[in-house]
């Protein structure tokens, strides 16, 4: 069919018809539809040695991808390895010994300075479902231990909803732990094939001295580019060998070397932004890593947002600016000094601590005064605006950043992995104490500015249940199961050895010294408020 002055022809009635409706001949229009046809000839040969000329050119590139891609160390194997910190120091966490009920891995005594006993059986026997829980001091349930963290009370509901069950679930809490040392301890952890791994970290990444001069922020576009160019194995080959020398990983200790444990600690913490920065970022490269072995080896995976107080605890360390004049200096301490002043009007220490942040937006001090007051007078949003600001530019930060937070949720969401949104799960009540989140964490979750209560624990692993619920890795429980639950934490409760929250309280009074790096000083000389 042809087209010719908007109407359609066809082609068998051009030819029959000696001079026909385009007013040509059939001798002529064949002559033209000859040389249309050499002309699209010409130009598909055109085009097909074009093509084979990029294939060719492309075919040395290609031959060398395959071979890069051949010999590279697979991804799965590079994963355990951190780019930023040596960790070869790290010994295993478990040991393997006879025990009562036969050969077992246990936590030796070696390492009871930093973690709690809990052991397993070489050999699971068959039925048992056997999950680990990985992370830092919280997950430990200090300042009290194992008995009621939240591993305990996971298992306990695991058990109330499916009775003819067995499940162990081994407690790996780290004191100070932070998450490049967890994640050595997952390496070793999937070598003991789980049922399933829970992993609350983000807590104590700000512990130890690490350089981060090879971690730095780039834009959306660079970071998609460099995503995209990561996959090609001659880029990547280039990259290590030619443009980038290798990150100077920091040799870490074959145990934590905290700041803090060392008198006057807090004297070396200042304001470092890029430190801070690099900090961050190696922790979100730190989760994606765990989170991509964990995938790797089939396993089920659950994520816990790490939460901690914002309204009982003020800043650990208060610092102005380092490139700050000293006329600025002067007049920021003064303004300081008159908020905490409690002989003025309440009024005039709140401009004081306005005038600060004037001054200098990032005073963790003057946010934290202004949040107080304005969560006492029941204004939520604005008071969780300068809370969430005092714990974020804390100059000495022990607890998980709002970016540490963001990093934690994201991955969850990106790998769709189950999340336990914690900060929420620990919001119950107002200001007033009334049944009603207000988007702030309860301080009465909290025994401390992070670890939480037993109450906060039990609504963690009941939390982490559901989650397992939910991704029919457990049955869903019947109507008797919040009864055998009831029973089950009074018989928990009931058996703790005598003294066991009097050694807790104890231990608690430590951490406060230790927080307050040691040097006989107080957590902050803030005005004292009511609880």
């Amino acid at each position: 069919m042809i087209a010719a002055g908007g109407k359609h022809i066809e082609f068998r009635d051009v030819l029959e018809s000696p001079r026909n409706q385009l007013g040509i001949c059939s001798d002529e229009l064949v002559v033209k539809l000859c040389r249309m046809s050499q002309f699209s000839d010409r130009r598909s040969r055109l085009w097909l040695m074009r093509t084979l000329a990029v294939a060719l050119s492309l075919t040395p590139l290609i031959v060398v991808e395959l071979i890069f891609r051949s010999i590279e160390t697979p991804v799965e194997e590079a994963l355990d390895r951190d780019p930023l910190v040596d960790l070869s120091q790290l010994k295993p966490l478990f040991e393997r010994n006879e025990g009562a009920s036969g050969e077992c891995w246990e936590i030796p005594e070696s390492r009871l300075n930093f973690f709690r006993p809990d052991s397993f059986l070489a050999e699971k026997p068959a039925g048992l479902r056997r999950i680990f829980v990985l992370g830092g001091s919280t997950v430990q349930g200090r300042p009290y231990a194992i008995e009621t963290a939240f591993s305990t009370w996971l298992r306990l509901r695991l058990e109330a909803n499916q009775p003819q069950t067995r499940f162990e679930v081994v407690n790996c809490g780290g004191i100070s732990y932070a998450s490049y040392r967890v994640a050595k301890i997952l390496d070793e952890v999937l070598e003991h094939k789980p049922d399933a791994i829970v992993i609350y970290t983000g807590h104590n990444e700000f512990l130890e001295d690490r350089e981060y001069a090879e971690v730095r922020e780039m834009g959306a576009l660079r970071r998609s580019v460099a995503t995209v160019a990561g996959e090609i194995a001659t880029v990547r080959w280039i990259r290590r060998a030619l443009l980038e020398p290798p990150p100077q990983q920091r040799l870490m200790p074959g145990e934590v070397d905290a700041r803090l444990d060392h008198r006057g600690g807090l004297d070396r913490y200042h304001r470092d932004e890029q430190w801070k920065t690099g900090v961050e970022r190696h922790f979100e490269l730190t989760l994606q890593r765990m989170v991509q072995r964990v995938h790797a080896a089939g396993v089920p995976l659950v994520l816990c947002v790490p939460a901690s107080d914002l309204v009982r605890t003020p800043p650990f360390k208060v610092e102005p600016p380092a490139d700050s004049s000293d006329q600025s200096r002067r007049e920021l301490a003064d303004l300081w000094e008159r908020a905490r002043d409690v002989d003025i009007s309440e009024a005039d220490r709140i401009q004081a601590a306005e005038d600060c942040l004037a001054i200098d937006p990032k005073h963790a001090g003057a946010h934290y005064l202004l949040g107080r007051n304005l969560f006492e007078r029941g204004e939520a949003n604005a008071a969780r605006s300068h809370l969430t600001s005092a714990r974020d530019h804390d100059v000495c930060p022990l607890r998980a950043t709002a970016s540490i937070m963001r990093s934690v949720a994201n991955v969850a969401t990106e790998q769709q992995i189950p999340l336990i949104m914690t900060p929420e799960l620990l919001d119950q009540r107002d200001w007033l104490g009334q049944r009603r989140p207000d988007g702030i964490p309860d301080p009465g979750f909290f025994v401390d500015h992070l670890h939480p209560s037993v109450s906060g624990h039990q609504r963690i692993g009941e939390a982490i249940a559901d989650a397992l619920v939910a991704m029919d890795w457990v049955r869903q429980g019947d109507d008797e199961s919040d009864r055998r639950y009831a029973e089950l934490v009074e018989q928990q409760m009931s058996g703790l050895k005598p003294g066991y929250f009097a050694r807790g309280r104890q231990r608690l009074e430590g951490l406060r010294q230790w927080a307050a790096g040691r040097t006989g000083q107080e957590l902050s000389d803030l005005p004292p408020s009511a609880p």
